[in-house]
């Protein structure tokens, strides 16, 4: 099986931090886009949510550059969700090819890993927003990680904590595992979105969902 991971939210608990890292961020061009509703979009790339907020590419492009640098002042408080590093050891145990499938950029994607107290040579694979035009809720991602890997989509499910993860998912016709570790997005949004099945963290999944699952 070809286990394609979100990483923010879903093994690293950042998601709060991203908030606050775009509110302010934004605040700093003038636009007071509340924090509530910044959250609802976390899962999509920059590309997907700050159009809605900033009509002009170059502001964009200085909201994300200032995203990025009120980030690092947090990213160190980007904890490991409960089980995240156990659920990596069990799937790779039990032999799953492991991908991450991220919005996020390369940069992050390092700063994550480094939380994880992991390498990229941990996984079969990383695709980030740099690797495709459109990141989630478009299913770009995945469908490159399963162009890289050779897969079908039967042969692949999604983890993520987001309902873009998983309409990403249902477009890109893999199966999707949802998880409410990023507090973002509901059960029934989840489940609304395309998961077959949802749980608390991945702590839960490992312990509740693997067996079950893999089928």
């Amino acid at each position: 099986m070809f286990v394609l991971l979100d990483i923010d939210g879903t093994l690293v608990d950042t998601n709060y931090l991203h908030v606050d890292a775009w509110a302010r961020s934004l605040h700093e061009l003038g636009v007071v886009v509340p924090r509530a509703v910044i959250h609802r979009h976390i899962g999509k790339g920059a590309d997907q949510f700050l159009p809605m907020f900033v009509k002009s590419q170059r502001e964009r492009a200085r909201a994300a550059k200032l995203h990025l640098e009120l980030y690092a002042e947090f990213e160190a408080f980007g904890f490991p969700l409960p089980g995240a590093l156990e659920l990596l050891h069990a799937l790779s145990s039990d032999g799953h090819a492991l991908w991450l499938a991220t919005s996020g950029t390369p940069k992050e994607i390092d700063g994550r890993l480094e939380n994880l107290g992991l390498m990229r040579s941990h996984f079969d694979g990383i695709v980030s927003s740099k690797d495709v035009k459109r990141s989630k809720p478009y299913p770009d991602i995945f469908k490159e990680v399963l162009r890289q890997a050779k897969a079908k989509p039967s042969e692949a499910v999604v983890i993520g904590d987001t309902r873009w993860d998983m309409e990403a998912a249902r477009s890109a016709r893999i199966r999707g595992i949802g998880l409410l570790s990023g507090g973002a997005s509901s059960a029934a949004q989840l489940k609304a979105a395309g998961a077959e099945a949802v749980f608390e963290d991945c702590e839960a999944f490992r312990t509740t969902g693997l067996t079950r699952l893999w089928r």
